[in-house]
């Protein structure tokens, strides 16, 4: 049985690059950005009512390369500053970078986890700004991983060219 955030992620995703998961808790969607293409996670925890997307970058950093652990480290630290909709990790044991979107909707009235207007609202926005985040920030990650350019300077230059964080 397919439970009211699932169902909600479903009708948000019809005509987008996804296939429902084997297990019926998610989608995998593939992404095609302005500047590069990656794959994407939604999860649809309708027992635990939690809803989370996952872009996954399509750069990874090599877990040997310490200097680019490093550099990609402070890319991440520099671009969550002031992100509402979303956070940036990276995983120092693989390399890999994700942006990571989610909502609990535990605390919610009943009324609220079940209206399917509204889910679809949570899943549709949430999606939108993860898939945003990535979009604006994967050519830094490209610049991060050839290290030829301060990660400063790079953030500074993708953050003036908008005002999506504060």
């Amino acid at each position: 049985m397919t439970g009211a955030i699932h169902a909600a992620a479903g009708r948000v995703y019809q005509g987008w690059a996804a296939v429902e998961s084997s297990d019926g808790l998610g989608y995998t969607i593939d992404v095609t950005g302005s500047d590069s293409s990656w794959t994407a996670v939604a999860i649809t925890d309708d027992d635990g009512l939690v809803f989370c997307l996952y872009s996954y970058s399509p750069f990874d950093v090599p877990a040997e390369d310490a200097e680019a652990l490093a550099r990609m480290s402070e890319f991440v630290d520099r671009v969550n500053h002031g992100l509402v909709a979303g956070t940036f990790e990276l995983d120092r044991d693989t390399g890999e970078v994700r942006v990571r979107s989610g909502y609990e909707l535990g605390t919610l009235p009943p009324a609220l986890t079940q209206d399917p207007d509204f889910l679809e609202t949570i899943v549709r926005d949430l999606s939108a700004a993860n898939i945003g985040l990535m979009d604006r920030y994967a050519t830094g990650l490209a610049g991060v991983l050839l290290g030829h350019v301060p990660v400063a300077d790079i953030v500074r230059e993708i953050e003036a060219t908008d005002s999506l964080t504060t």
